[in-house]
């Protein structure tokens, strides 16, 4: 039992003595701290950010109180925290005042001035009327210099697809003017327009296709003329193809009542059949209309044309309904132009879109 014992009480002993000494030591070597530091320090956020510039909200409460750092420089506190550091020192404490940087004045952007060369540009009169207002705006801020008024009408030019009138900005800006379409009429006068050689006949009935297909065009609206040019194709309708592509090459539609009158081709009256033709005669004369060795009687027509369509291919289901679509329309439109029923809409609307745009 002492055994034990005995190294027990020992290292209890040790313990004491070691506790009693470490006492003493603290209050020994204590170093005393100035009560204005640990005042700066129990106002301080207690964030450590560093940015005040020492190690920590204790560094900078040591340097405000011994070093005379600045008071101003806890940036989480701000002028709260200053006030409160002034209080402590004794000092009154001025808040350093932000300027804010003068606001740079724009640097306009002015284009240098281009010689007017006194030369109108290309467009036609029926163009310049129609788009006059656009093209003097143009002009207008291109010769004042404003680059940001006139990148705005290109831009809008573009965005609606009017190459034209791109074109006649930039002549534009090479210097030449719009002209006054007033001033215009007796040179456009002189100049007769060459229009499409289709029949007064054909006019009237497709009259307003026609018209459509050139306010489009002329309008640069590629979307509306191509909807038009495809709807004709979808009809087969080759001849009014070939007159849009008149239009495309600058004829005009003209108007029916201006058109003579198309002569008209006398026909011949059929010849009646005579009765007492000979049947072998019949049967002979129908060898070389079918072409292919089989002679039939003039009253086995019928038969004949059976085989025809026998011998040709198959229509597709698509071809027949197309067909069916086609035929359905005709009375409809009024027009000359057959379209199946889906796309009446499109005939209807957005044929041509307007050039001007209003500019607030």
């Amino acid at each position: 039992m002492e055994a034990i014992m005995m190294p027990v009480v020992i290292l209890g002993i040790t313990g004491i003595l070691m506790g009693l000494f470490l006492a003493y030591a603290s209050k020994k070597f204590e170093v005393e701290v100035d009560p204005k530091v640990e005042a700066i320090l129990a106002i301080l956020p207690g964030a450590n950010c560093g940015a005040c510039g020492f190690p920590g909200c204790a560094g900078y409460a040591t340097g405000v109180a011994l070093e005379g750092a600045k008071m101003t420089l806890c940036a989480p506190g701000g002028p709260k925290v200053a006030q409160k550091i002034g209080d402590i020192m004794g000092v009154a404490v001025e808040m350093p005042v932000k300027k804010k940087p003068a606001a740079k004045k724009p640097v306009e952007k002015k284009v240098a001035p281009v010689a007017q060369t006194g030369e109108p540009i290309s467009a036609s009169q029926e163009f310049i009327e129609k788009n006059k207002r656009m093209l003097m705006k143009f002009k207008e801020a291109f010769d004042a210099g404003d680059k940001e008024g006139f990148e705005k009408l290109e831009n809008l030019a573009k965005m609606a697809k009017k190459d034209e009138l791109l074109k006649y900005y930039e002549e534009i800006k090479a210097g030449k003017i719009v002209p006054d379409p007033a001033t215009m009429t007796e040179a456009v006068a002189t100049v007769k327009a060459e229009v499409i050689s289709a029949t007064k006949e054909f006019v009237e009935k497709n009259k307003r296709m026609l018209m459509k297909f050139k306010e489009a065009f002329d309008a640069g609206d590629k979307e509306g003329f191509e909807k038009l040019e495809n709807l004709a194709k979808m009809a087969k309708k080759d001849e009014l193809l070939k007159y849009y592509e008149e239009i495309k090459a600058g004829k005009t539609v003209p108007d029916p009542a201006t058109m003579p009158d198309t002569p008209t081709v006398k026909k011949e009256a059929p010849k009646a059949e005579t009765k007492t033709e000979d049947p072998k005669k019949q049967e002979a004369s129908y060898c070389s209309v079918l072409g292919d060795g089989l002679c039939v009687p003039e009253q086995n027509e019928k038969v004949k044309e059976d085989i025809k369509k026998q011998a040709e291919p198959p229509k597709t289901p698509e071809e027949m309904e197309k067909e069916k679509q086609s035929a359905s329309y005709c009375s409809t439109l009024g027009d000359g132009l057959c379209v199946p029923e889906e796309n009446e809409q499109i005939v209807k609307q957005n044929l041509h879109q307007e050039i001007d745009k209003e500019i607030k």
